[in-house]
């Protein structure tokens, strides 16, 4: 029997097809009831952040993709972005969690490794983050930037070992950076000096600009090896690193001279230095230094300046006073004393003692420039003593803002307004981060009857020294302001 019913393929869709047209009722429902579907926020996060990362505004752009990461909860590589962007705005929590997720939704790689490092390294968590830097490495051995990450951190934690170890392999990775070279010089003389003069002449060859510091390393190796004294080697390097204002392997090298020789007072004294630039506390190695060598001028000074950078004067000046009378002719030590007592209020002994560093070295321009800011941050014998002095200290350091910064002031201290702003001026394009210039220049403008623009610069030096001797005097001139304002 022939059936007379029309065919099926006829009047209804393939499933397919149907498919697609009953998704495109829902869209078209969507879009009519002004319901956003999920897409389309997601591609304007991804645009913000993009956008804000252009302008350095890494928080706002950690936002979009961590709202992103909230939406696509399940996508490894969206919750992978959002750990990436909490990192680099300083948001290190978040940053973990997010990466752990991204871990566990796509699996672990080298990259995710260094990342989580990163985020455990802005938490100041080494340990961790030397964890996830090698599980890393044991994938990338010769990563560029991961073997400096893992350097930095092991001279960080004194893993001096490990450090030349990851050193020797970044040397190789990186055969032009010279900096890669210095480094391993300088740490290999902190550690075992009988190894390191030939990466420090290496160093000399290849990197002109590093040939002083490599050179006087050289020395006190070789220094130390003729006195046959392996602590005098260790102590006569941790003094050159000293010199060189490396901090944290002076230290080392020191602390291996003391170790060596527990009566070198010269290496406690140095080392005492080397721990406070570090903001560890020195106190116990300046005072060892003091009893084994009293009469030391050096371990008196110290001493004394550790009290001072404390802002204990009355316990430094004993010191000071000590160091001085063993060498008399210092003129570092009689600026120091004269500091203390300007600190203490007593002005006349400051400015006998500033005075009498200026006659022992009176072509240097540090000492005229301590005279000259004495007298002008006290506001005492400015237009006879302290303005030839500011004079003196610019004209043996033209470019130098505190000079330039001293002559402005004590130019308006006696009523020579127009000079006093085009010296602060200069001062200013010297260093705009000073707190003292722009606290000058809030007075100048003070002066000038400029209330808007002595408010800003009288605010910028508050910002800049909120608890320091600048932005004291900043603060009470801005109550002045306020106060007298109508």
């Amino acid at each position: 029997m022939t059936s007379n019913a029309p065919a099926a393929s006829a009047t209804v869709p393939p499933a397919p097809a149907l498919g697609l047209v009953r998704a495109l009722i829902v869209l078209a429902a969507v879009i009519g009831l002004g319901v956003q579907p999920m897409l389309l926020p997601v591609a304007r996060n991804a645009a913000a952040a993009q956008a804000a990362s252009s302008l350095q505004d890494y928080g706002a752009a950690a936002d979009a993709l961590s709202d992103n990461a909230a939406r696509l909860p399940y996508d490894g590589l969206a919750v992978n972005r959002a750990g990436l962007a909490e990192i680099s705005a300083g948001r290190y929590d978040a940053a973990i969690r997010h990466i752990l997720v991204a871990a566990a939704l796509i699996g672990w790689t080298p990259a995710r490794h260094i990342a989580l490092g990163d985020a455990y390294a802005g938490k100041h968590d080494s340990a961790s983050a030397l964890a996830q830097w090698e599980l890393a490495r044991a994938e990338t051995p010769n990563d560029d930037a991961l073997l400096a990450r893992l350097a930095n951190q092991y001279e960080t934690d004194g893993r001096f070992a490990d450090a030349i170890a990851v050193l020797i392999v970044l040397a190789q990775v990186r055969a032009t950076d010279a900096s890669v070279y210095y480094r391993l010089a300088l740490m290999t003389a902190a550690t075992s000096p009988a190894d390191a003069p030939a990466r420090l002449a290496l160093v000399s060859d290849i990197a002109p600009q590093f040939k002083p510091q490599a050179q006087s390393l050289i020395d006190a190796i070789q220094a130390g090896q003729a006195s046959g004294n392996p602590a005098a080697t260790f102590g006569l390097v941790g003094f050159a690193l000293v010199q060189l204002s490396e901090w944290r392997l002076a230290e080392e090298a020191l602390t291996r001279a003391v170790a060596a020789d527990p009566h070198y007072s010269d290496a406690y004294a140095y080392l005492g230095l080397a721990l406070d630039r570090q903001n560890k506390d020195g106190l116990d190695d300046y005072e060892t230094a003091v009893k084994l060598a009293p009469e030391s001028p050096l371990a008196q000074f110290l001493l004394g300046l550790y009290y001072r950078r404390i802002g204990d004067s009355n316990a430094a000046l004993p010191y000071l006073q000590a160091a001085q009378a063993l060498d008399p002719e210092n003129p570092a030590i009689a600026a120091e004393i004269g500091g203390a007592y300007a600190s203490l209020g007593d002005l006349g002994n400051a400015e006998l003692w500033l005075t009498q560093a200026v006659k022992r070295d009176d072509r240097n321009p540090q000492f005229w420039l301590l005279l000259a800011r004495f007298y002008v941050d006290h506001e005492y014998h400015v237009a006879e003593l302290g303005l030839p002095a500011a004079r003196m200290a610019v004209s043996l350091a033209p470019n130098s803002a505190l000079a330039l910064d001293a002559l402005g002031y004590a130019l308006l201290l006696t009523d020579d307004l127009d000079n006093a702003g085009k010296m602060l001026d200069q001062a200013l394009a010297a260093d705009s981060q000073s707190a003292s210039i722009y606290y000058h220049l809030g007075i100048l403008y003070v002066r000038q009857n400029r209330q808007p623009e002595a408010e800003a610069a009288l605010n910028k030096a508050l910002t800049l020294d909120p608890d320091g001797f600048y932005g004291g005097l900043a603060l009470q001139a801005l109550g002045r302001l306020t106060t007298n304002s109508p």
